[in-house]
């Protein structure tokens, strides 16, 4: 297929049908060889509509080739944003949905500060003039991603240490990427935010009695919910000053046995020895209230909610897992209890149609049946405890790690059977197993001092794609929004980020550096910036931008 002709338009199905070049005669293998002019192909002669409603139906990969055969073609994949949608599309709709409102949440200024750092201004102003775009989100987070890969290497700027007492436990941003809460065996919580231009600076530090065991922020990034190890929740609010300050707390939660703040962070679920679960939510004038309780007919140990908080899964002191769901009232009702016991409840899939539990060095895959019961479908078998089990973003796939040097990854039929794909091999015990967003890699660590990066292929199996080294033991590797960059986090002071190049290989980008181990490691939800946990008792926001050597100009 040749060039089509430079004036044939795509922009309204009214313009006329695209025409290849004329005939020429060319010599092939010592023959002359004539290629007839005023060839159709019947796909150029579509009305414009029906061509980019066929092209929708395309993936990533496919698109990407089609936009290589002529230009024509090329002209309606970049003017349709195919290759956007395509690549955003590959994203489950709860992960697209987070995305998206990442972006909007930024004003402009904002996402400009945002793009700078990989961008020039002529590249910037050209995407926020399409800001209103429907498709706005996708063609943004693509360019992003896209401009990230292509530089051969991320030059780091510290923006901020967070300084403790003691180690700390965790390093959480909010949805936005603006706010950055810690927690510490000192007994403090730090609460650090961004400034206009890129500045980081500490808001508050608030000390608590014991140690706070998890903080994360609301939706909005407005509140964030303490949970203490003396099990006082405490919730605390940003003032008009920029300040932080305890606005409520959850009465009469010391004595239980877990406590469990939903999704969104709005809604609170207790468990306790007391034979219940009660649901507080937050009022409009800030407060706590209980909405709801669960009178079960044992103690309850834990409560675990599905992606979409429409089932709940409770395990009781006699390690039997009841499921609730929503009844037509809007209440609480029970609706299967599992066969056997279950010694804890490890994930629910986003399609609320699986459920994982662990019994010894077994994990359990539960499928819900036509009549509602659930029945146990399979069962991943390890020789020693297992670390972590969970489904992918799609709950088509299932990977668990444990400290028999070994990860596994199980995978759903059409039959909604589970086989096992693929057995991930390390020379020690493994610390964590993860998917990335769009359900294409895993990521596993281990003692052995090495990250892997697997890859779904196209038959089904996994392969590995990458080997991480370090010099000592990686204990966290996570994938960024876009599941383009992985971070591992090791004992060996350091943090490496590695993209996924074109060619379906792994590049170190960039490594972050502490005085002594790094315990964990996350991207921003906007991919620009990496938390770190050292045993320094610290923790660094790193914001990562093109390296100098390759970087356009920016202003």
């Amino acid at each position: 297929m040749g060039p089509v002709n430079s004036n044939s338009g795509i922009d309204s199905p009214t313009h006329g049908q695209p025409q290849l070049e004329e005939a020429s005669t060319v010599f092939s293998a010592g023959r002359e060889v004539s290629i007839y002019n005023q060839n159709q192909s019947p796909f150029l002669c579509l009305p414009h509509e029906t061509k980019s409603m066929i092209i929708r139906c395309l993936g990533f990969r496919e698109i990407t080739r089609l936009a290589k055969v002529c230009r024509h073609l090329r002209d309606l994949v970049e003017n349709d944003k195919a290759l956007e949608r395509a690549w955003f599309r590959r994203f489950p709709p709860r992960h697209q949905y987070q995305l998206k409102a990442m972006i909007t949440e930024k004003d402009e200024q904002q996402l400009r500060d945002w793009l700078a750092p990989f961008a020039d201004k002529d590249t910037v102003e050209s995407l926020l003039k399409q800001r209103e775009s429907t498709y706005f989100p996708a063609q943004l987070l693509f360019t992003n991603s896209k401009l990230m890969s292509q530089c051969k290497k991320f030059k780091l700027a510290e923006k901020a240490k967070i300084p403790h007492a003691d180690v700390i436990i965790t390093a959480t941003f909010s949805a936005d990427s603006r706010r950055v809460v810690t927690t510490s065996w000192d007994n403090n919580l730090k609460i650090y935010g961004q400034e206009n231009g890129g500045t980081w600076e500490e808001k508050s530090t608030i000390s608590h009695n014991r140690a706070v065991s998890s903080a994360s922020f609301s939706s909005d990034g407005l509140h964030v919910l303490a949970i203490s190890y003396d099990k006082t929740v405490t919730i605390y609010s940003q003032a008009d000053n920029g300040s932080w300050e305890a606005t409520a707390s959850i009465p009469n939660v010391r004595n239980i046995s877990s406590v469990t703040f939903t999704a969104d962070g709005l809604r609170l679920v207790t468990a306790g020895p007391d034979h219940t679960v009660k649901f507080f939510g937050q009022g409009d004038n800030g407060s706590w209230e209980l909405e709801d309780t669960i009178y079960h007919a044992s103690p309850v140990n834990s409560a675990r909610f599905s992606v979409d908080e429409s089932l709940l899964a409770i395990r009781d002191i006699n390690s039997v897992v009841t499921i609730y769901g929503k009844g037509a009232a809007g209440s609480w009702v029970e609706k299967a209890t599992l066969q056997g016991t279950q010694e804890a409840i490890k994930d629910i899939s986003a399609d609320n149609c699986n459920l994982l539990t662990r019994t010894g060095f077994e994990i359990n895959i539960f499928n819900l049946q036509a009549d509602g019961s659930w029945k146990k479908a399979a069962t991943i078998s390890h020789d020693h405890t297992v670390t972590s089990a969970t489904f992918s973003a799609n709950s088509c796939h299932v990977v668990t790690a444990s400290r028999d040097h070994k990860a596994k990854i199980y995978s759903q039929s059409a039959d909604s059977s589970w086989q096992e794909k693929a057995c991930i091999t390390h020379n020690n015990e493994l610390s964590s197993a993860n998917f990335s967003a769009d359900c294409l890699h895993v990521v596993t660590t281990s003692c052995d001092n090495t990250a892997k990066i697997n890859g779904l292929q196209a038959n089904g199996s996994w392969q590995e794609e990458a080997t991480i080294s370090h010099e000592h033991v990686v204990l966290s590797a996570t994938f960024s929004a876009d599941a383009r960059l992985v971070v591992t986090a090791s004992l060996d002071g350091t943090a490496k980020v590695f993209d996924l190049q074109t060619d379906g290989s792994w590049l170190e980008k960039a490594t972050i550096r502490h005085e002594n181990g790094v315990i964990s490691a996350d991207f921003s939800p906007d991919d620009r910036h990496v938390v770190t946990i050292s045993y320094d008792h610290s923790a660094g926001i790193t914001e990562l931008w093109k390296d100098d050597d390759d970087r356009m100009s920016v202003t």
